[in-house]
């Protein structure tokens, strides 16, 4: 599997520590002087003080003390709670609560704590209640509609995962996507994932991927308290991932814990884990489908194999098959036969319409006039209309004679009878 980095660049070096055993200079302090006095200054200024706040990371010691946090929209308190005092049921991970008690220093790790003495639940908190209303607003815009959920690529090469570059998350990625297919190609675009400002280094993690996106991309980080997970319900952050040109998986915290991210990715996993085995198929699954797609290739192409040798045989047992120049010849026969009678219909065809030519002919010469003049006849005209009656002509009336070789002009002198006689 390779792996490769986009973006801030690794900060290496060692800081400065002092070493212990030499002599301090005069004038200076000790760590531990150093510590005392701090504790000393802040028991008296703070003998006992209320304090408001959202109670997250509660844990209870085998000892049976309770360590919790304190926390509000801007910083973080530890408090702890000794096994000899009560704390309410109501009180829980959160609940926003007035917690009495003074300010103490826990030397070995130069923190300070408030020393509760007294921790009284005020409402639901503060994160859980924007924490719904971000939800409603947003699922009322429709970001977690299921229409516009993109389903994951089959065989990705390249995967964007955006997370702290030191957290138990990334290496439980990398170590899956290594057993499960170690020749993927793995971008991280690496982000703080709590704390004050840390939505806003993921927003823009995610937004360096996009730039030449990868396949898929793993966002998320591991457990931790509501406090520590709050990043992950951020508006701005929320609306960056719903713009993902690529499918994005969303992987905060344990499978109990759900974030604004889980409702606007594509798909929510249980755990950064999970969310590497969604992301690519385990290399003997994929190696155990590709041998079943060859098992059932190979017995589709065999049982087309025996159906086109159970056609072949069939039509290789028919008589035609064991004589088929016969065949030819015979087909070649019924051919030249039926080239004959149609020759022999179009002859007929064209024998009867020739005919039919000659007597329309013969009909067309019988009406010319011309034939009927060259018989003896002539045609009398007047005023180039043809005379059809005596009746017509009077004495004295100027008419043309056509015969069937040129014509002749005519003066009517006399009028005769039908029965030869000249009228007076």
């Amino acid at each position: 599997m390779k792996l490769r980095r986009v973006g801030k660049e690794e900060q290496s070096g060692e800081s400065g520590r002092d070493r212990a055993g030499e002599s301090l200079p005069e004038g200076s302090l000790s760590v531990s002087e150093l510590t005392r006095a701090i504790r000393t200054s802040l028991a008296t200024e703070f003998r006992e003080v209320a304090v408001a706040g959202e109670v997250s990371r509660m844990t209870v010691a085998s000892s049976g003390h309770r360590y919790f946090t304190l926390t509000d929209q801007s910083a973080v308190i530890a408090c702890v709670m000794w096994k000899s005092r009560h704390l309410d049921e109501s009180v829980a991970e959160g609940v926003e609560v007035i917690a009495t008690g003074s300010i103490s220093v826990y030397p070995p790790r130069g923190t300070y704590q408030l020393d509760c003495s007294e921790v009284h639940a005020r409402s639901t908190g503060k994160l859980a209640a924007d924490f719904e209303a971000l939800k409603r607003k947003l699922e009322a815009e429709g970001l977690f509609d299921h229409t516009r959920k993109r389903a994951l690529p089959w065989f990705p090469q390249r995967i964007g995962v955006v997370t702290s570059p030191t957290g138990a998350a990334l290496r439980d990625i990398l170590d899956t996507l290594e057993r499960r297919m170690p020749t993927v190609e793995v971008l991280l675009s690496p982000s703080r994932v709590q704390g004050i400002g840390a939505a806003d280094e993921i927003a823009s993690s995610l937004q360096r991927l996009y730039r030449e996106p990868p396949d898929v991309i793993i966002v998320g980080r591991g457990g931790g308290s509501a406090e520590d997970l709050s990043q992950f319900n951020d508006e701005q952050l929320a609306r960056v991932i719903a713009d993902s040109p690529v499918p994005i998986i969303s992987a905060v915290g344990h499978e109990i814990d759900f974030s604004i991210s889980d409702f606007v990715a594509d798909v929510r996993a249980a755990t950064p884990t999970a969310a590497a085995e969604l992301a690519v198929p385990e290399r003997g699954e994929l190696l155990e489908t590709i041998r079943t797609l060859q098992r059932e290739v190979a017995s589709r192409l065999t049982r087309l194999s025996e159906r086109l040798r159970f056609r072949f045989e069939l039509l290789a047992g028919r008589p035609g098959m064991s004589r088929p120049k016969q065949i030819v010849h015979e087909y070649a026969q019924v051919l030249d036969e039926a080239t004959r009678r149609a020759a022999d219909s179009l002859n007929r065809q064209v024998a009867r319409r020739v005919e039919r030519l000659d007597n329309l002919e013969r009909q067309l010469r019988a009406l010319d006039p011309d034939s009927i003049l060259r018989r003896g006849y002539a045609a009398i005209e007047q005023g180039e209309k043809p005379v059809s009656s005596a009746t017509h002509l009077s004495t004295g009336d100027t008419v043309r004679i056509r015969f069937h070789d040129g014509s002749k002009n005519a003066v009517i002198t006399r009028e005769i009878e039908q029965n030869g006689e000249e009228e007076g």
